[in-house]
């Protein structure tokens, strides 16, 4: 978490201080292209609550290790599509995402936190490299499952568990910052206020989702 926070806020500087500083140089100046741009974006999220502290203990040893599946955290892989509006300085941004966050054991264990994400996003070019925006995100279909978790049974043993817990999202807000780094390439940093509820519990028990990011994009 330390990290992540670390990244985003050295990207958001980067960007304050391009904005303020920064001339403007055509030769980078990638925002300016007509019609729509495909992307691919490639990041890492952390925060929200931990919905389970998973303990992996790797065969034929004695070593337990701990994994924490968040709300919030996880691999985020996305597809979007970007498009300037007319002599505004201002681009539209719409992406469908994965976002997971999961962890592994060597004896089939798996537990992890699935959502798809849809996003659209108004970025104002504060200068030839650096975008600002605010934007708004769905995650659709958030899943949570367990595959093989071994719980204590009570009588020395292990029991074996499996099973899934549908969720349900709020709409979410995000705000971000970009800097190009070359004409095609951008690394953003990111705050998104997210949460969930169990589909089956619209009353019940609220999970704060709220995470930070860091992603590299891709424009074509």
């Amino acid at each position: 978490m330390g990290l992540i926070r670390t990244m985003v806020a050295c990207t958001l500087s980067v960007a304050a201080a391009a904005a303020i500083a920064e001339p403007f140089d055509p030769s980078v100046a990638r925002h300016e292209d007509e019609g729509w741009r495909p992307f691919f974006g490639l990041g890492f999220t952390s925060g929200g609550d931990t919905l389970m502290k998973v303990d992996l203990v790797p065969e034929g040893t004695n070593t337990r290790y701990r994994e924490d599946i968040s709300s919030g955290g996880g691999i985020d892989l996305r597809l979007g599509v970007s498009r300037r509006l007319g002599e505004l300085p201002l681009t539209l941004q719409l992406a469908a995402a994965y976002h997971n966050d999961q962890a592994n054991g060597i004896r089939g264990e798996k537990v992890r936190f699935r959502r798809m994400p849809v996003e659209a996003t108004l970025l104002w070019h504060a200068s030839d490299r650096t975008r600002i925006g605010f934007g708004v995100r769905k995650a659709t279909h958030p899943t949570f499952k367990l595959d093989k978790i071994r719980f204590p049974d009570g009588a020395g043993g292990e029991t074996l568990v499996s099973g899934k817990a549908d969720l349900k999202a709020k709409v979410a807000f995000i705000v971000e910052a970009e800097y190009a780094l070359t004409p095609s390439w951008g690394l953003k940093g990111r705050y998104v206020f997210e949460s969930f509820r169990l589909r089956n519990q619209p009353d019940g028990e609220q999970f704060e989702a709220n995470h930070l990011g860091v992603m590299s994009v891709w424009y074509y």
